[in-house]
């Protein structure tokens, strides 16, 4: 498995290939046997992964699938954590490069390690993940180029996509309930509904907050709000912003550079859990959601 894609940019086929290497050598039970031999400090640099709540100047990168490279070009204490997570088995090393499985990074896994619980307020957000998208860039538009890369290299975040979904059309039966457009939605093969929100933060001051509360409630499982690269330090605030605001904490947040064909993964999405604060939310979901689920 070649690691080091990003180098040269990660096409379709490197994140299709990295995602059946994953499947293949790092099942459920072999990530699970080798926690088995994991210190809590080494346990808790998982979690500091899957918060993006990690201090190292060395690059981080992605895959499509939710698996990530570190390129510990410097020596630092969060290369010492991978090499014992490497020596347990449960990730993989070539030269400076160390790879950690999605199915290690999982929210089935890392929720469920021995470990206190972190809260937003506990931890600021200062990294991004980089995931290489070589060939995205297009004459369309940005959420259509990104869409298109998604139908070749279907797969995201530990699943695989059986369907990806432009502009999901509203409807007259729902016009007081589906009131914000997704602009892409991931059907994957197990049922799970991932919406990206996107907002051209260049041309407006609005940060697609209330869009993104909107598809919460809409009962999707996952939440992406998706912006235009603008500046480093912009997206870090709003990556924050989104983490320590309660009503949409669990929205993930990302960037996309069709410049550089680069997404930046600031904030992983977690499970939506907002649907279970409210009974009427549940009902007013239930419609908008079997009408998605139909696409």
């Amino acid at each position: 498995m070649d690691f080091s894609c990003f180098r040269r940019g990660c096409t379709t086929a490197d994140h299709l290939s990295e995602f059946d290497y994953c499947t293949s050598r790092f099942g459920a039970e072999r990530v699970k046997k080798a926690l088995v031999d994991l210190a809590p400090e080494h346990m808790a640099v998982l979690q500091r992964f899957r918060l993006n709540w990690l201090s190292t100047k060395n690059p981080v990168y992605m895959f499509l699938s939710g698996s990530v490279v570190v390129d510990c070009i410097w020596e630092d204490s969060l290369c010492r954590h991978l090499e014992a997570i490497r020596s347990a088995g449960a990730a993989d090393r070539a030269g400076s490069l160390y790879y950690l499985p999605y199915t290690l990074l999982s929210e089935e896994v890392v929720e469920n390690l021995p470990l206190p619980e972190v809260s937003e307020e506990e931890y600021e957000i200062k990294k991004f993940f980089v995931v290489s998208l070589r060939g995205v860039s297009g004459e369309g538009e940005a959420v259509e180029n990104l869409a298109r890369f998604l139908e070749a290299a279907p797969v995201f975040l530990g699943r695989r996509v059986a369907r990806v979904v432009r502009g999901v059309p509203h409807i007259p039966q729902l016009a007081n309930r589906y009131t914000e457009k997704i602009d892409i939605l991931l059907k994957s093969t197990d049922g799970a509904l991932t919406g990206f929100g996107y907002m051209d933060v260049s041309k407006t001051h609005h940060l697609g907050f209330s869009k993104a509360k909107s598809l919460l409630l809409y009962g999707l499982d996952y939440v992406v709000v998706l912006h235009p690269y603008v500046d480093r330090a912009f997206h870090r605030e709003v990556a924050n912003r989104v983490k320590n605001r309660w009503d949409i904490s669990e929205v993930g947040y990302a960037v996309f550079n069709p410049l550089e064909e680069e997404l930046y993964f600031y904030k992983l999405p977690r499970p939506n859990r907002y649907l279970r604060m409210s009974a009427s939310a549940q009902r007013q979901s239930s419609i908008i959601r079997s009408y998605i689920e139909s696409l």
